[in-house]
């Protein structure tokens, strides 16, 4: 029993040295709330991509491209959608406002860019 109690005296020792440290580290924190800060994404300035329904098929959308005078950069095999670019006499909002009225067209929307040198940027809500 004699034995035991160096041991109990040192374990005692430790914990109460481990309880009484304290970090003298500071933390500051932004003076900006977290919604402030933007996320903007980067898009392509003249070419969009448009999704269509398999059902409908692609037709309705290929007479709208012929029609609307866009040029198809890539046509999807593994999903049912184009990467479009818009005519040089439109903005790229009017373009896409018009595909969404295409028969079949689930969505249009921007071609993001996304560069992999880029760091990552959390998407946040913008109010």
């Amino acid at each position: 029993m004699t034995n035991v109690k160096p041991y109990f005296l040192l374990l005692l020792t430790t914990l109460v040295l481990l309880t009484s440290c304290r970090t003298r580290q500071t933390i500051e924190l932004s003076s900006l709330p977290i919604r402030e800060h933007r996320f903007v994404p980067e898009h392509s300035p003249n070419v969009f991509l448009v999704m269509y329904d398999a059902e409908v098929g692609k037709e309705p959308l290929l007479k709208a491209i012929k029609e609307y005078k866009c040029e198809i950069v890539y046509d999807y095999n593994f999903i049912n959608g184009m990467a479009l670019k818009k005519p040089e006499d439109k903005t790229l909002e009017e373009t896409m406002q018009y595909f969404k009225g295409v028969k079949g067209v689930t969505t249009v929307e921007y071609d993001h860019i996304i560069r992999l040198t880029d760091p990552v940027k959390p998407r946040l809500e913008i109010e």
